[in-house]
């Protein structure tokens, strides 16, 4: 007989671990036959709605249903699974239905006494104002008639003053419901509400309204199918055919929600079309990343002959990149060569490397385009630092002695000689240097000239490029020949990248309909420096969309990670300023603690208790907790010192997490990760900031050094899904928010 649809809702802790499997393996049947006796797929005597099903998941637990016949299908529409008698008690007072107002699916309870609900403050939170203001400036009428929020929700939701007690109200609702009132008590308008989640109201009178959520109109199994492809109906629930979809969805939990839960306006971007490059934006957390796999999935399903490059900045993010995809639609074709039919997911440098060394010979005229000199030896890779060192002392003896760094010269290497591919002396001595805080006279120019040509040459005598040279010299090859070897070119982490980079995802592809789409977060710019996109032929102003809701991490570990760039100007690749107003989770939790020691062992005795606990409390997989440190020589001795007080923890530095274990990273490696526990260790004034020193040839270019790594804690910070703990030993990191003294091990002030 022909299989069911599975239709199955958003996980949140919906099935406890040692029941997944017998939940997968009850659905799995379930969709192959649902008359299979085993499933005991019945009735239910006194139910509140008709369509209501049991079926037996194992001696203890029952599946509660919702079955939908239609000509030609069967879909069961999972409630959840309960105990036996919790099970037949839920399915006498649950409907499913149609809301009245804006035709999404939803489950009513028959009628009963509404309780009255009330949302404590916190602890610790100072008495409110005696006439508090509610949040959403909207009456509960407005909300019932123009959203489609049941009657009694729209009453308690205007009452709300408090932002924790809209936190926890909301996670109390539908997908759908508790976005919606988070926006509107962060000031958006209905109107923009209804245009974000896709929502067209019905009109009619609040008494006409408040009757039919009361009275539901009755609906055939066919609209109420069809109301599950509505885009957000997708936020909460998800139609499921074949075994591997199931078994994700139900095995993965909320790690592996994003393969199948977007947002209305993810759904937009993933669908959209545009006459050239599209940009979106958004904090940590907020699904750009989602985007861009569910975007690449969708162009290689509509065309599977095109080469489509999906590409990041650093090695270990492509690798995930690839991962992710394989793991979304493990159909999907992928491409080993650049050029190739298919998905070829790669780092922006190794790009680089492929068309540089598939050019063969004729590298040497792109060489020459860009260096002033052909030549074919270029395997090998230019140790950057100490080559800018060794070319100041050769060269440098004219040069400023504040610019004798290798921090000065290579970012004016990478932002100004080498995008505009200058060779001779003449042309630096006139072009004009954007961006650049130090100011250079002409004997400034001539004396970093001569800097630039020993470096030059001495790669030139050891057959070296350095990352941003190679770059150039791949974008120049591809302009020269004509050669477009994507169709599709799309970009995560682009923040990081430089203006080589740009400049060859441009020449990957031609210039034409979803050629290239970018996501990034200014933010969370660790690597790279303030550009402009426009500069490289990629043109996005009109094209630019930003993401607010962050759907990784609790409202309360958001608040700290923002606090620390809290002040900050930062600026996006359109050059207009980003900001993280309205920004918000849809998640809850406990407040992230900052704890201080006055030694080292005493900190590290603090992370072997708490990671011990952590692992031995059962409630997470070890190897989603983490320990996140400023560098590889902190890493080292947290593993060490850890394992030395019993607690094995791994060291993380290329490749995927391993199963049964803790790990330690660097808050650089952390990029593109997430954990259910997260220890920021370490944050002392001695340990971050790092590397200031290198800087401090202009006030500038310090500045950006510090936003850096302000960038990076917030990095750190915004990956931890649950709890955050920050600890330090002697005195406080400057860029922690809002510490407070010193007390041995106590908690320190966070917000």
């Amino acid at each position: 007989m022909p299989e069911s649809v599975i239709i199955y809702p958003k996980q949140d802790k919906l099935l406890d671990s040692s029941i997944k499997q017998k939940a997968y393996s009850f659905l799995e049947k379930l969709a192959q036959d649902d008359s299979a006796p085993g499933l005991h797929i019945e009735p239910v005597n006194n139910a509140a709605d008709a369509r209501a099903r049991t079926g037996r998941v194992d001696q203890q637990y029952r599946a509660l249903l919702f079955k939908l016949t239609t000509p030609t299908s069967t879909a069961y529409v999972v409630h959840g699974i309960y105990n036996h008698d919790d099970a037949y008690t839920m399915a006498a007072k649950v409907k499913l239905t149609i809301n009245p107002i804006n035709g999404l699916p939803e489950y009513s309870e028959a009628a009963a006494p509404e309780p009255v609900l009330t949302w404590a403050e916190p602890a610790g939170v100072e008495p409110l104002p005696a006439a508090p203001q509610p949040l959403i400036a909207f009456s509960a009428a407005d909300l019932t008639v123009s959203l489609g929020i049941p009657p009694a929700t729209a009453e308690q939701a205007v009452a709300l003053t408090n932002k924790d007690a809209m936190q926890a109200f909301a996670q109390t609702l539908p997908e759908w419901q508790g976005l919606a009132l988070l926006l509107l008590a962060d000031g958006e308008s209905i109107t923009q509400i209804q245009q974000e989640l896709e929502i067209m109201n019905r009109p009619m009178s609040h008494e006409e309204a408040a009757t039919r959520f009361v009275e539901p109109e009755p609906v055939s199994d066919q609209e109420l199918l069809d109301s599950f492809d509505h885009p957000s109906a997708q936020m909460g629930f998800a139609k499921l055919a074949g075994a591997d979809e199931l078994r994700r969805v139900i095995t993965g939990g909320d790690f592996s929600a994003w393969r199948v839960f977007l947002h209305p306006q993810q759904r937009t971007w993933v669908r959209g079309n545009w006459q050239g490059p599209y940009r979106i934006a958004g904090g940590a957390g907020t699904g750009k990343t989602v985007v861009v796999l569910h975007r690449a999935r969708r162009l290689a399903v509509e065309d599977p002959g095109a080469p489509i490059v999906v590409t990041t900045f650093t090695t270990n993010l492509a690798a995930e990149l690839s991962r992710s995809l394989e793991r979304l639609d493990p159909d999907l074709r992928f491409a080993d060569a650049l050029g190739a039919p298919g998905l070829h997911v790669k780092g922006i440098d190794a790009l680089a490397r492929a068309v540089v060394q598939s050019a063969g010979a004729d590298v040497s005229e792109a060489v020459a385009a860009v260096l002033g000199v052909g030549r074919t030896d270029i395997g090998g890779r230019t140790d950057t630092d100490a080559a800018w060192r060794q070319a100041v002392l050769r060269a440098g003896q004219d040069l400023d002695e504040k610019l004798r760094k290798p921090a000065f010269l290579a970012a004016e290497y990478e932002m100004v000689i080498l995008p505009h591919r200058i060779t001779q002396l003449a042309d630096y001595l006139k072009v004009a240097r954007p961006g650049r805080g130090v100011r250079l006279s002409r004997a400034g120019r001539k004396a970093v000239w001569a800097v630039v040509e020993a470096y030059r040459g001495a790669a030139r005598e050891a057959g070296t490029l350095d990352f941003a040279e190679a770059a150039s010299i791949a974008a120049a090859h591809l302009e020269a020949t004509g050669e477009r070897p994507a169709r599709h070119v799309l970009v995560d982490e682009g923040q990081d990248f430089k203006p080589c980079h740009w400049q060859l995802v441009r020449a990957l592809a031609a210039e034409a309909p979803n050629d290239i789409f970018i996501a990034e977060d200014a933010h969370q710019r660790i690597y790279g420096q303030k550009l402009m996109l426009s500069a490289y032929g990629i043109r996005t102003q009109g094209r630019s969309r930003g993401l607010k809701l962050n759907y990784r991490t609790t409202a309360q570990n958001l608040a700290w990670a923002v606090g620390v760039l809290t002040g900050q100007e930062v600026v996006d690749s359109d050059g207009e300023a980003e900001t993280m107003a309205g920004y918000l989770s849809a998640r809850t939790g406990p407040k992230p603690e900052v704890r201080s020691f006055p030694t080292l062992t005493a900190e590290l005795d603090f992370a072997a208790d708490l990671v011990g606990s952590w692992v031995s409390g059962g409630e997470v997989a070890p190897e989603t907790v983490a320990v996140l440190v400023r560098d590889r020589v902190t890493r080292d001795r947290v593993v060490a010192g850890l394992g030395e007080r019993g607690v094995e923890v791994r060291a993380l530095e290329a490749g995927t997490v391993k199963p049964g274990y803790p790990v330690a990273l660097t808050m650089h490696r952390a990029k593109g990760t997430e954990f259910t526990r997260v220890l920021l260790f370490g944050l002392s004034k001695d340990s971050m900031p790092m590397g200031l020193k290198a800087y401090d040839y202009d006030d500038e270019e310090l500045s950006e050094a510090q936003l850096r790594e302000r960038s990076l804690l917030y990095v750190a910070a915004s990956r931890a899904r649950d709890e955050l703990v920050v600890t330090y030993s002697g005195s406080p990191s400057e860029l922690l928010p809002s510490v407070t003294g010193d007390s041995d091990g106590e908690p320190q002030g966070s917000e």
